[in-house]
């Protein structure tokens, strides 16, 4: 499930073959936009929340969103394009290819022109420097009080590179009840929770796989697809809500280590 860490990692795998390289060859599957040529150079590969951007000439920028199950992956230059219905753009140069799957979202705009989709995102949280009050603020800004902190973490305006498993991670690290009115908490326990998804997201950006259980751990995860599965905190019985039940995403937690708020 690609998240902020997962396209920093996507980001630095495909630096080297497309920045500063002439395109050799092109294909996209229903691209919205402004089509990119061969002959064109690619000037930038980033990552900027749940997105993966690359400039071209012309300051044309190929945006894609990764959806629940997209991916890019690098090739050789001689490999083999493959065949497959998943497949949605190939970038080819000199120094290799880039191939995109299964990407929800392949579009492009103009950089600068104000209609991009990262226009709209708060700060990333994959970033080394992050302004914790700042996204704090925007917590609270036009936030209603029937808003979960479950549903405050993946809000990519106020803060951009949460997924779903860092959302569930970093509540139960926090030993916060996922469905906790934003409201009912104050500004420290707000900073204190989007402290843990900063240094979890930051801390997974180079690894090759994601882990937020620290580095002498052995498991992975603390709650994240173990439902029914014992805590490894208090071995309670970790609890699921699937998606569409109480927010628009499935949450997993530990109702010990995860009190609503107010209860023992």
């Amino acid at each position: 499930m690609p998240e902020g860490d997962s396209l920093r990692r996507a980001a630095a795998a495909m630096a080297p073959v497309l920045e500063g390289r002439v395109v050799t060859g092109l294909w996209f599957r229903k691209l919205r936009g402004h089509r990119p040529r061969v002959g064109d150079t690619v000037h930038s590969v980033e990552a900027v929340g749940k997105y993966l951007l690359i400039r071209f000439d012309r300051d044309l920028v190929l945006h894609t969103h990764l959806g629940m199950s997209g991916s890019w992956r690098t090739a050789p230059p001689e490999a083999p394009v493959p065949n497959t219905p998943k497949l949605r753009v190939v970038i080819a140069t000199a120094a290799g290819q880039a191939w995109c799957f299964a990407a929800p979202t392949v579009e492009t705009h103009v950089l600068g022109a104000r209609d991009a989709p990262t226009d709209r995102l708060g700060p990333d949280l994959s970033d080394d420097d992050v302004d914790l009050q700042q996204i704090v603020g925007r917590s609270r800004a036009g936030r209603t009080a029937s808003a979960t902190l479950a549903e405050l973490l993946l809000d990519q305006q106020v803060a951009a590179g949460v997924g779903n498993v860092f959302k569930s991670e970093a509540l139960f690290v926090a030993r916060l009840h996922p469905f906790t009115p934003v409201g009912d908490v104050d500004d420290a326990t707000l900073a204190g929770l989007w402290g843990i998804a900063h240094e979890m997201l930051v801390t997974n950006r180079d690894r090759p796989f994601r882990k937020t259980t620290g580095a002498m751990s052995p498991d992975r995860t603390f709650v994240y697809d173990r439902f029914r599965k014992p805590c490894r905190r208090c071995s309670d019985s970790i609890l699921f809500s699937p998606a569409g039940e109480r927010t628009s995403r499935s949450t997993y937690w530990c109702p010990r280590c995860q009190p609503v708020l107010g209860r023992p």
